[in-house]
């Protein structure tokens, strides 16, 4: 996936940060929504060390009023709403890790007396095991470093709770944009990150097991005696064995934990400790949705296998896959809940983050004067803009597409804190303009070629076999240029000679048949044209901004019929359009001017009803919804311009002195 550039003031959204903060610059990608919940709470203490839990999950997790919500709306709808830990069926693009609890360091072992000698594998009052000498150095360095607890837990979890994800402001901002809006496991480093940690507890497991239930059973461990020679280690000598502090206890507690917010409450009276894996086994089949059942199967299988042969890697394994099933349960729950609350959510979603956002600015942890700078320097360029051809367009939705649109054209935007929690869609629209305005130099150019390609083993084509090839190529060339992390623009310039090839291969295919190669150097002249052609652009930026002014205009259409709808009405047109738009796409979905002019004023027609009183008008200043009456590109002109958007808007608009 390509990253669109490098943006100041924020970043994506993770859900896991403070309210209070506004989101940092990283980035995990743009197509896969990602989310997790507040920061996990402190760790309550242990309760009761049984297995047989009695407690309602119910009981423990009321659905609350969402944190920092005052909306009277949002009270009304939501007096009589269902538990936050309801048991849903159902199925699960990337939640970001909810915060790790702090690993412990190597514990130091204090000195025992010295007519006390410590055994390998000996206990102490405070659950310490010594580690005998067999134990492979992985093994002790998991058993002295690794978590004290699963991977897996309540507080882990608790990030997927409704009333969490009721109260989160970026879920709560980016459902209106995302219909596919859900939650998966996390990805990335930060995925591969805590699958080493994970590695790391289960591999800490293995060795407890080990080194609890099998050698201390032994009268005398070879192993031992033999590193105990060859290593004249003052500390194994003595008896002084490093120490680590038990982890099984815990994982039981935090078991029991999962399961009660998971398993209806007139299960969980009914475990059975020694037949464990069996149980949970049909408990988990009866309460979680079918395609986890095969993964249940293979968790008890491993689970039973490994305590009947006395395997430890075996019997962690299994338990490692039921820590697995049960966070993929909670996910499960939680994507449903985001399904059955989606119109909710989008309806108060102005209510919403004026109180979130009205609530920050009180504490002083928003700094509206900025954006309030920010906002009158936009209406000022506005009217510079289009001065010369007299139809200003003074009315606020019109200020912001145009606002939005240079944040998108700049080569290092600074957005402001208003617009902090659309930066990814910016974004995505910058990205896709850049995109826009390389594939038609790319297109502009194999026409070129096509007509140089002429000679008397010229083949006659068809306009048909020229329009076929542009769809093939536009494909092919968004396919080398996709998975890089760099700036869009960037991007293109250092894939200018695998684009030359495929440009090459394609004017000779249509134009002088299979049967003739490529010349070497048609492929090293289109390379060199295509350098000076993309680094001109990266320089002037001529193409980018006469396309900005044909997705201004198409945008302030789409606002005008925004401003009268309410926002569930708004993404409900938005979904049917993204729809109807990827069945007329036979391969992959490329950039649309009608589509980015959409998005743009979809995030203008919520951004102004949100931040208007907020920070934009001074009180005597009223709500201006409108979009004003200007010149516009007419119906005829509009199909023109979805053929050669370039021509077109160089041919009508380059007297513009906006851009």
């Amino acid at each position: 996936m390509k990253d669109t550039g490098e943006w100041k003031e924020t970043g994506d959204i993770e859900m896991g940060k403070d309210a209070d903060n506004i989101p940092d610059s990283s980035s995990n990608g743009l197509r896969n929504t990602k989310h997790s919940g507040q920061a996990t709470k402190a760790e309550k203490p242990a309760a009761d060390r049984s297995f047989s839990a009695t407690t309602s999950y119910i009981s423990e997790s009321n659905m609350s009023r969402p944190a920092g919500c005052t909306s009277q709306k949002w009270v009304q709808r939501h007096k009589d709403s269902p538990s936050s830990n309801s048991g849903y069926p159902s199925s699960p693009e990337t939640r970001v890790e909810a915060p790790q609890q702090v690993r412990p360091g190597p514990r130091e072992e204090p000195s025992p007396p010295p007519d006390v000698p410590r055994c390998a594998g000996a206990e102490d009052a405070e659950n310490l095991t010594a580690i005998p000498p067999c134990t492979s150095e992985a093994e002790a360095d998991a058993l002295l470093n690794a978590s004290p607890h699963p991977p897996v837990t309540k507080e882990s979890l608790e990030e997927l709770e409704l009333t969490y994800i009721q109260s989160n402001i970026t879920l709560r901002i980016d459902i209106n944009y995302d219909h596919d809006l859900h939650f998966t496991p996390i990805s990335g480093s930060k995925g591969e990150q805590k699958k080493k940690d994970a590695r790391r507890y289960w591999l800490s497991l293995e060795g407890e097991l080990r080194i609890v239930y099998q050698h201390s059973l032994l009268v005398s461990c070879a192993e031992c005696d033999e590193r105990r020679s060859s290593r004249p280690d003052k500390r194994i000598l003595e008896g002084r064995l490093p120490l680590f502090k038990r982890r099984l206890p815990a994982l039981f507690r935090k078991l029991r934990e999962l399961l009660v917010i998971l398993v209806p409450e007139k299960d969980q009276d009914q475990i059975n400790i020694v037949r464990l894996a069996r149980w949970l086994d049909i408990l988990l089949t009866s309460h979680c949705a079918p395609m986890r059942d095969v993964s249940a199967h293979e968790m008890a299988e491993k689970i039973r296998q490994g305590a009947e042969t006395g395997d430890v890697q075996i019997l962690v394994a299994g338990i490692e896959t039921l820590f697995q099933i049960l966070e993929a349960m909670k996910l499960d729950v939680a994507n449903h809940q985001i399904r059955s609350f989606r119109y909710l959510l989008i309806d108060d979603t102005v209510a919403f983050q004026q109180d979130f956002f009205r609530s920050r600015i009180g504490r002083g942890n928003l700094e509206a004067q900025a954006s309030r700078k920010w906002y009158d320097l936009a209406v000022d360029r506005h009217h510079q803009c289009h001065v010369d051809h007299q139809t200003p367009r003074s009315l606020p939705l019109a200020v912001l597409v145009h606002g939005m649109l240079e944040l998108c054209l700049g080569h290092d935007p600074k957005l402001p804190a208003t617009l902090a929690y659309d930066q990814k869609r910016l974004r995505e629209i910058r990205g896709d303009i850049q995109d826009f305005v390389h594939l038609d130099m790319c297109r502009l150019l194999f026409n070129q070629l096509v007509r140089e390609l002429s000679g008397p083993e010229s083949q006659t084509i068809s306009e048909k076999q020229v329009t076929e090839m542009h769809a093939l190529l536009r494909n092919r060339i968004m396919d080398i240029t996709d998975g890089n992390p760099d700036e869009v623009a960037q991007i293109w310039l250092q894939c200018t000679e695998d684009i030359a090839v495929e440009l090459s291969r394609a004017a000779s295919l249509i134009r002088l048949g299979p049967a003739v190669p490529v010349p070497s150097s048609v492929v090293a002249k289109t390379t060199q044209v295509l350098k000076r052609m993309f680094a001109h652009e990266r320089q002037h930026q001529h193409r980018a901004r006469q396309l900005a002014l044909a997705i201004e205009q198409e945008a302030h259409t789409h606002a005008s019929k925004f401003q009268n709808m309410t926002t569930l009405e708004i993404s409900h047109a938005q979904k049917h359009w993204q729809q109807d738009r990827a069945q007329r796409y036979r391969w992959r979905l490329l950039p649309e001017i009608v589509d980015m002019a959409r998005r743009l004023a979809h995030i203008a027609s919520i951004h102004w009803r949100v931040w208007a009183e907020l920070v934009y008008l001074d009180a005597e200043d009223g709500l201006g919804l409108g979009v004003d009456d200007t010149a516009s590109i007419s119906g005829d002109d509009i199909e023109k311009m979805t053929d050669v958007p370039i021509e077109f808007v160089q041919h009508n608009l380059r007297d513009t002195p906006c851009r």
